[in-house]
């Protein structure tokens, strides 16, 4: 028999367990590495991405940077408010200090004329007393000087009060003697032993007086 005519053989040389048959589906390996399947869906990893949890911590900064905010506007507005109020209780002792400044230097004033006048009284009690007994004739440069005196002593608010049948009153009169009388129904003064001198409402001196009332 010649060489080509021998009978063709085919030897598996793949070793297996014995007892199994061998997997014909199983695919030969070449060496390169099994490739693993990519999750579906289902499986996929539920957890933030970092850009997520980034967001979610800008996010609570920002609401609390505006609650930060808004807590200071509402301390700066109660400040605005107690300063608005004080300012108001600073202008009225303003006004109120100011005032009493005022009416203080308006009583000073007052006081100090009230003082020269009281002091020029018995001045005037001369010259009432002189033109009673005729002594100041009119038309006479004494009789001038005497009416510009009264006249700028009246500018100054002075006033001179007390005339016979005159009301009698305790706040401006002093009654040095009394009589009785059918005639009158309410006490009067009968005799003026003085005049009196007020400035404005203010008595300088009390008239000197002598009354007569009913019986």
């Amino acid at each position: 028999m010649s060489e080509n005519d021998k009978p063709f053989t085919f030897t598996d040389k793949r070793t297996s367990t014995k007892g199994e048959e061998p997997d014909m589906n199983e695919q030969p390996t070449d060496g390169a590495p099994e490739e693993t399947p990519a999750p579906d869906a289902a499986g996929a990893d539920s957890t933030e991405t970092p850009e997520g949890a980034e967001v979610d911590d800008l996010s609570a900064e920002a609401g609390a940077l505006y609650e930060s905010a808004v807590a200071e506007t509402e301390a700066l507005k109660a400040k605005v408010n107690e300063l608005e109020e004080q300012l108001k209780r600073d202008q009225a002792e303003y006004v109120n200090s100011r005032r009493r400044i005022e009416q203080s230097a308006v009583v000073g004033q007052q006081q100090a004329v009230a003082k020269v006048l009281t002091s020029l009284l018995s001045v005037l009690d001369d010259i009432e007393l002189a033109r009673q007994h005729g002594d100041i004739a009119e038309g006479t440069p004494f009789a001038s000087i005497t009416s510009k005196l009264e006249e700028a002593l009246g500018a100054h608010g002075l006033v001179r009060y007390g005339e016979v049948g005159e009301e009698f009153d305790p706040e401006k009169h002093e009654a040095l003697m009394h009589s009785s009388s059918g005639d009158v129904e309410a006490t009067s003064l009968e005799v003026i032993m003085q005049p009196g001198y007020m400035m404005g409402e203010r008595v300088l001196r009390p008239a000197r007086v002598g009354t007569v009332g009913p019986n």
